[in-house]
């Protein structure tokens, strides 16, 4: 089975001074299974690479992406309605989409993994496929 990945996992193995650097290193160096990565979490991850790393740390993924190590997934309009659903039901915790949308595209997929350090964001949903998602490392 594959594994989502959130931005917080990416940046962590790329910024060396991220508290979670090591771990993540690590975890990234042992998962087995195909990494994915949705459309609007790359789009978050550039801005957040770059502010932190510069362009090269946005290459380096890009390279990955190319090399096949890491598929990049489109959200579908049905992904999308179910993530503005997910977002209602969890108004008071100020849900952003980028994490919606993660959740909708594991239910969507049956992906039960997603690599995250940031959990409560994504902790705040409940998939209908699972009870909760596991969260790695």
């Amino acid at each position: 089975m594959a594994v989502l990945l959130d931005s917080s996992a990416v940046l962590a193995a790329a910024d060396q001074s991220d508290l979670n650097h090591k771990a993540a290193v690590a975890w990234f160096g042992r998962v087995t299974e195909p990494l994915m990565i949705g459309a609007l979490t790359l789009g978050e991850l550039d801005l957040l690479l770059q502010r932190e790393l510069g362009l090269r740390a946005t290459l380096a993924l890009l390279k990955s992406i190319g090399s096949g190590a890491v598929k990049v997934i489109a959200p579908t309009t049905a992904d999308l309605v179910r993530a503005a659903e997910l977002m209602r039901e969890t108004t008071e915790y100020r849900p952003r989409l980028t994490d919606a949308v993660l959740v909708a595209t594991a239910e969507r997929l049956g992906v039960t993994r997603v690599a995250v350090f940031d959990r409560r964001p994504i902790a705040i949903f409940r998939p209908k496929h699972v009870r909760a998602l596991e969260m790695e490392p």
